[in-house]
């Protein structure tokens, strides 16, 4: 059944504006500057139901499990098949569900997810915070807090699904790497384990040129800085290597809007532990992302 109406989290400082969706997986869902779009969002809850995923959190794990199973500490697990097609589990399993808003101010909020219905394929409790700060010069500070609020360690990954343009085709843009290693991928987007190298002509691609749906490891330490550029206006989505070392790129097939998407770990991680995050009893990890648009 699709949504019938969403809860809408409005943010404000100046010129600059976003919306969150707090019952449809804290989705940034709308981020404004002088009345420029910079988020292709949904128009509407209907399309919840064909495009799952847009800006959504992802959580406890990013990108695909190969098969829908893994093993933890000599433990077989199965999870739900939300990819038929493939065969396997996308996108962890909170990207539709309801986050309780705890804070709001006129620039801020923090929304909640308390995990204790207990899937057979995860059996282990924890709280998800997601902050949301949006400065006066614009930066959007994006803040996950989890909390292992159960008995057991767990395995875990972060991630975040936002999809960009600019009231431009994305054929017009150009995007800035940091230095990067590109994952190499089977058919069904499970890293094979070897890794090569991230090769461009110049500083910047031009994205008429390329097609994605990729993962990049990230080689540098400190922060690291994806820009999305246009004739007009610069985006930058930017995040310390310690926090996300992993980004899914990914261009859709109607070439309106590319995600880029910061993960703590790579697609798969709970078989092949790339990146993967073991969280004890009664721990707490944390992790910060910033998205910020400019005038050129």
């Amino acid at each position: 059944m699709p949504l019938k109406k969403f809860e809408i989290v409005k943010l404000g400082n100046g010129p600059f504006s976003c919306e969150i969706l707090a019952n449809y997986g804290a989705a940034l869902n709308s981020y404004r500057f002088q009345n420029i779009e910079f988020v292709d969002g949904y128009l509407n809850p209907e399309e919840t139901v064909n495009q799952q995923y847009k800006g959504v959190v992802l959580a406890p794990f990013p990108n695909r499990i190969a098969a829908a199973k893994y093993t933890f500490n000599n433990q077989s697990y199965i999870l739900d098949i939300n990819r038929a097609k493939e065969g396997l589990a996308l996108h962890g399993f909170l990207y539709n569900h309801i986050f309780k808003v705890v804070e709001l101010q006129q620039n801020r909020c923090t929304l909640l997810f308390r995990y204790t219905e207990l899937k057979n394929g995860f059996p282990f409790p924890f709280k998800l915070k997601v902050s949301y700060n949006l400065d006066a010069e614009g930066r959007l500070k994006v803040s996950f807090q989890i909390e292992n609020i159960g008995t057991e360690a767990f395995p875990f990954g972060l991630g975040w699904h936002p999809y960009f343009n600019f009231k431009e085709s994305i054929d017009d843009l150009k995007l800035d790497f940091p230095a990067s290693q590109r994952l190499i991928l089977d058919d069904k987007k499970i890293p094979t384990g070897q890794l090569h190298a991230f090769t461009k002509e110049s500083d910047s691609l031009n994205l008429v040129d390329h097609e994605f749906d990729d993962c990049f490891k990230l080689l540098d330490s400190g922060m690291q800085v994806f820009k999305l550029c246009g004739s007009k206006y610069e985006l930058e989505i930017s995040a310390e290597q310690s926090n996300f070392p992993y980004f899914q790129v990914y261009t859709p097939k109607n070439r309106k809007s590319i995600a880029i998407e910061p993960m703590t770990c790579a697609p798969d991680a709970f078989n092949n532990g790339l990146g993967l995050q073991i969280l004890k009893a009664g721990e707490v990890f944390e992790a910060t992302y910033y998205l910020k648009a400019t005038r050129v």
